[in-house]
């Protein structure tokens, strides 16, 4: 029986996410109050010119195009991950303010090293074992809420170790270990 599953996760803004957007519309403030200053400059300078209202016009539809910019950057950091599993075959996308969809990374759980949570005491050695040529996939929505887990492999196409962190459902999990028992833990 084939089995196909998919689960989005929404990915919980960090300090680091809040500190973007606070510089984005720092950034988008600063140059609204230059183009403000700019403007009134020019009207001082071109009093009663006709090219005067021609230059605040340009100016509103350039500061009205920057706020429009920093709503957009801002929208990039909502971001969710989309697990897929088609029978052993994992693939995650990363989905960016619900409309931009990128792919991330694939595996075949038949293919991995381990699978196991990032609190299980008896495999935590082998996340903890740190190699400095490998690819780290952070792919988790928020962690505070469990149900982490790391699936380490080798990637052939790359020639590289890669850990993926992930936080797949109770059902997937039933799903994965039936393609790999040995090498897939699931608490």
């Amino acid at each position: 029986m084939d089995v196909f599953m998919e689960y989005i996760v929404k990915h919980k803004k960090e300090a680091k996410d809040i500190i973007i957007i606070a510089l984005i519309i720092a950034g988008a403030t600063v140059l609204s109050l230059a183009l403000l200053v700019g403007m009134f400059a020019l009207a001082y300078a071109l009093a009663g010119q006709k090219i005067m209202q021609f230059g605040f016009s340009i100016g509103f539809v350039i500061i009205a195009l920057c706020w429009y910019a920093a709503y957009l950057l801002i929208n990039t950091r909502s971001i969710e991950y989309e697990y897929i599993l088609t029978n052993s075959d994992m693939d995650i996308d990363k989905i960016m303010s619900k409309k931009g969809r990128k792919h991330v990374v694939s595996f075949n759980f038949t293919n991995i090293d381990i699978c196991a949570r990032v609190d299980d005491n008896m495999h935590n050695d082998a996340l903890k074992r740190e190699e400095p040529d490998r690819k780290v996939y952070d792919l988790t929505g928020d962690r505070s809420r469990g149900g982490v887990y790391f699936v380490d492999y080798f990637d052939d196409e790359k020639s590289q170790k890669v850990r993926v962190l992930f936080q797949p459902t109770s059902r997937m999990l039933d799903e994965i270990r039936k393609f790999n028992p040995r090498n897939i833990f699931v608490s």
